[in-house]
């Protein structure tokens, strides 16, 4: 069988599940906290570990663009799934060890540089691959990752019924270790990053698949909606049961559907790599007059206005992330299931990330530059916290989703915005930098240290635990203070990276109109594809 981008593609959208499954510790830190008497300072520690070990994961994407791309997805792989295994072994004590708390703070930090290793790969090849092009492929790749902590949530609590607390929950990790192993390396063999003598000789060929090229995009934005929709409707169903996991498992499987193989053998079509072999060929010509990678990136004061406004928005959401689980247990008024509240958040996160880039796009297209999509980010992310302030399930769920669909748009718009301002040459080092480092002060900052010590504040003497919607109403008036902050270095950003759009990416759109122009009159043509084919 003869790859093509499709093939990469539809392996990497299996492959970035497990890069999602970071995102669901919740799902297991009631019953991790009751199985070793852990205080909620302690869980919180070994959540806040995974998002610290983000300072290291710059070295993920070097290592990325050392060995390439297939070496690095399969050392990330044996990493994170061997340290979810002996976390899952010394969480149900079949492994004893004297400390538990250090050494699952040190797996769990393990199991992210692993991931990092893995979301640098996939991420690096996307870009590659549909360089110009690549807004649609990366969104419905980061949609796979924002909807990974709903779907691994949904799927195990359907075979395996339990109560948050429960220590049956707790085998949840070996359903992580053993997901985050087979998905990988069951796609490994399809994903690759092609040159452009390979991309070319594609696309001079005929399309493989039974589903038209101009379908392949919108049959997988279809297929991500279906799953989006499917569990989150599960999350609000008490008795799952098997059929409906079952149901997520077959959605998670339908974009095969697109490497059949086209039942017309005698019908010549486009493959799916035109338009990017194109566009990448143009993206050539179009350098950012920032280009380079992380020594001269770092020099640039726009680095750290991005930075910055990232670390608002990561903090954002990972404060959720980490704590949705005490934050469900302590809230005033009817109960609210932590399952419920991640499969949520989950769900929005992957609808941001499904069409934040190709959203973004229209921005470019109107001839804004890319970075003005944080201003309305950081607004949003506000928003989101200001409903968390008030009590009660509609202010949850509606603050749970505005936070995740802010939280999931930066994800596509983070990696395109770089690819734009900074080139693709480095682009795994470039990226990992954004996609680590403000993650992890903004785990130690903000999800840790700040929401600590506003619960320990309101925690009574003698109690483990904080009761009332006081625990975190100032931890979310923090954050709305601190993402207008970052609405206001956005703006800057923005402003100054007008120069880059102005001289390499609005020349791309300009030539893209003129392109569709084109493929119009030669539509119109009665000397179509079709015509001169002699069929």
């Amino acid at each position: 069988m003869k790859l093509t981008p499709l093939h990469a593609l539809v392996g990497t959208l299996w492959a970035a599940l497990p890069c999602g499954f970071l995102y669901t510790f919740s799902m297991f830190s009631e019953a991790l906290a009751k199985a070793f008497d852990f205080s909620e300072s302690q869980v919180s520690t070994v959540g806040m570990c995974q998002l610290a070990m983000g300072l290291a994961t710059f070295t993920a994407g070097i290592l990325v663009d050392l060995i390439g791309v297939r070496r690095a997805l399969l050392i990330g792989c044996l990493v994170n799934a061997g340290a979810w295994g002996i976390f899952a072994l010394i969480a149900n004590k079949i492994l004893l060890v004297q400390s538990p708390l250090p050494v699952f703070c040190a797996l769990i930090a393990l199991s992210t540089w692993g991931t990092s290793v893995c979301t640098g790969s996939l991420f690096s090849a996307l870009s590659k691959n549909f360089a110009g092009h690549s807004s649609g492929p990366i969104g419905v790749a980061k949609a796979q990752v924002g909807i990974a902590g709903g779907v691994a949530a949904q799927v195990f609590v359907g075979f395996f019924p339990s109560r948050d607390d429960a220590p049956e929950r707790l085998y949840y990790i070996y359903f992580l270790s053993a997901s985050s192993g087979l998905l990988v390396l069951l796609s490994l063999p399809l994903i690759r990053v092609f040159s452009q003598s390979e991309l070319m000789a594609a696309s001079a060929g005929r399309g493989d698949s039974c589903i038209t090229p101009q379908w392949h995009l919108k049959t997988l934005i279809a297929i991500t909606l279906l799953l989006v929709a499917t569990t989150q409707a599960c999350s609000f169903i008490d008795d799952k049961g098997i059929n409906l996991s079952s149901a997520i498992l077959i959605i998670l499987a339908l974009p095969a559907l697109l490497l059949f193989p086209k039942c017309n053998l005698s019908s010549p079509r486009k493959t799916a790599t035109v338009g990017p072999v194109k566009a990448a060929l143009e993206a050539e010509k179009r350098v950012s007059p920032w280009a380079g990678g992380p020594a001269q990136m770092l020099r640039r004061p726009e680095t750290w206005l991005l930075w910055f406004t990232v670390f608002a928005l990561m903090g954002g959401g990972t404060l959720l992330t980490t704590n949705l689980g005490a934050m469900t247990a302590s809230r005033s008024g009817p109960l609210a299931s932590a399952a419920t509240a991640v499969a949520t958040f989950s769900c929005a996160q992957s609808l941001g990330r499904l069409f934040g880039g190709m959203l973004s796009d229209i921005v470019v297209s109107l001839r804004w530059a890319r970075p003005w999509c944080f201003v309305a980010l950081t607004l949003l992310m506000a928003l989101a916290h200001g409903f968390l302030c008030f009590p009660g399930l509609a202010p949850l769920h509606f603050g749970v989703i505005l936070a995740g669909l802010a939280f999931g748009v930066l994800w596509p718009l983070l990696i395109v915005s770089i690819a734009e301002l900074f080139g693709t040459e480095r682009i795994a080092s470039n990226y990992m930098f954004f996609d680590g480092s403000p993650s992890a002060i903004a785990g130690v900052l903000l999800a840790k240290l700040l929401t600590s010590a506003v619960y320990d504040a309101h925690t009574e003497t003698g109690s483990k635990a904080c009761h009332g919607d006081q625990c975190f109403r100032l931890t979310h008036m923090s954050m709305v203070g601190i993402e207008t902050l970052a609405c206001v270095a956005a703006v800057v950003l923005a402003m100054r990276a007008k120069v880059v759009y102005e001289t390499s990416v609005f020349l791309g759109v300009d030539e893209n109109d003129s392109n569709e122009a084109s493929d119009d009159d030669s539509q119109m043509s009665p000397t179509s594809n079709e015509s001169s084919s002699g069929e």
